[in-house]
């Protein structure tokens, strides 16, 4: 903005490129905090409603955060300073904006199931997910079945964040290119691009203050909120010792003794297919049942020719009551075999894997793609490990760990002292 005329920054301007790029259907702007990568986002969503008559969604993980700062702040900043004639008329009953050629941007939250079905029930041109590490991968992927209304526009999907962990769904997705459920290459790469956008290359319009705030903060914060760098991988990560290239090998089922790891839950059941040969872990199979039980963890097993395996269970399972009997019960009545236990403290029980990992004792087959994940992104949080950012992780780790206990246990020196005989 310079004497009353809109004039994007030089980083904006070269952010355009890949706006208008239309093999990009998918653009990450990231970076350090108050570097514009919102605003210049939302006014691309607005010149391509004015252009054609079309329907664009901004969503955020909460509404009452998308009302704040998109709806009442950024939006009618940005069209104050960038399209001051263009009249933009605003319903604060279900929150969206008309333009004159009836296009219209609604702004959202997906944490209210009734207004998140409301937006999600008619097709888009646009998609913004502002905030994105606030927002799991799978509410992402159902939202974006939306991108569908049919007019002349390439339909886009853009996003925007503080760099988070490199353990992330936004760093797999748009720095790696793989999918971070499975870990395959993304289908079409080329759709994906990410842009960086720092606070130094919006200081035409920052305080000098803010950049000395920002400078003068921790070195991890410093790194995320001035240089706009994703944090280590080793930061916050729970199974740190894990190497992808070292432990995600071919495992092939030999003649001998099969054991399975099982947690025991409902949505999902985990539980994995291994042996023990030359003291190392083999994973060579795993199930991840959505909506299950034990019975149905059962019949999966037997299904896969693994009757008579022997179990090594979460030992909650003795407890655990389905159809009136114990998860123990139906695993013996079906034929299995419980290996007893009992469940460590939880930072034993991680610090044990990590020392596995270390040791190189634990072989995954790639088939197994859900135990790699979680060794990848299982991380702490709050002093415990993080099962609310994406809930279907920890599962597959868990069983891991009970496994590691089971039969690798770490040894502890006995410092009791003793009573010399004379």
């Amino acid at each position: 903005m310079s004497d009353g005329v809109f004039k994007l920054t030089a980083k904006q301007d070269e952010s355009l490129d890949y706006f208008t790029e239309h093999k990009i259907k998918n653009l990450m702007l990231y970076g350090g905090s108050r570097a514009a990568k919102t605003f210049i986002i939302i006014y691309i969503i607005f010149l391509r409603a004015a252009k054609v008559k079309s329907r664009h969604a901004i969503m955020r993980d909460k509404f009452n955060h998308a009302k704040r700062s998109i709806f009442l702040d950024t939006i009618p900043k940005m069209l104050a300073i960038a399209m001051p004639h263009l009249q933009a008329k605003e319903n604060r009953s279900d929150w969206y904006y008309t333009l004159p050629n009836g296009s219209e941007i609604w702004v959202g939250g997906l944490d209210s199931k009734e207004r998140t079905e409301k937006i999600l029930g008619t097709e888009y041109s646009t998609m913004f997910f502002n905030e994105t590490s606030q927002i799991d991968y799978s509410s992402v992927q159902i939202a974006r079945t939306r991108l569908a209304e049919k007019n002349s526009l390439v339909k886009k999907c853009f996003y925007d964040s503080n760099p988070p962990p490199k353990t992330s769904w936004q760093y797999y997705v748009f720095e790696k290119k793989l999918d971070p459920v499975d870990n395959e290459p993304l289908e079409n790469p080329e759709e994906y691009a990410s842009f960086l956008m720092n606070p130094i290359d919006n200081l035409e319009n920052i305080d000098d203050e803010y950049i000395k705030i920002l400078k003068s903060m921790p070195e991890a914060e410093k790194n995320r909120f001035l240089y706009g760098l994703y944090s280590d991988e080793s930061d916050g990560q729970a199974y740190y010792e894990f190497d992808r290239e070292r432990h995600v090998k071919p495992v092939k089922q030999v003649p001998g003794t099969v054991f399975i790891w099982s947690d025991f839950n409902v949505d999902p059941h985990a539980s994995a297919a291994f042996q023990f040969i030359d003291g190392k872990i083999k994973v060579f199979k795993e199930f991840f049942l959505r909506n299950s039980d034990t019975p149905k963890a059962v019949s999966a097993w037997e299904k896969a020719g693994l009757k008579g395996a022997i179990v090594i269970p979460d030992s909650t399972g003795k407890n655990r009551k389905t159809s009136g009997q114990s998860d123990f019960d139906i695993i013996k009545e079906a034929g299995f075999q419980i290996k007893s236990s009992h469940n460590p403290f939880v930072k034993d029980r991680v610090n044990n894997v990590n020392r596995c990992f270390k040791a190189d004792l634990i072989e995954i087959d790639p088939c197994c793609k859900k135990t790699i994940n979680d060794c990848e992104k299982v991380s702490w949080k709050d002093n415990k490990l993080d099962q609310k950012t994406d809930p279907m992780l920890t599962h597959m780790s868990d069983g891991l760990g009970y496994t590691c206990h089971n039969l690798l246990p770490q040894v502890k020196l006995d410092l009791t002292p003793k009573m010399s005989r004379r």
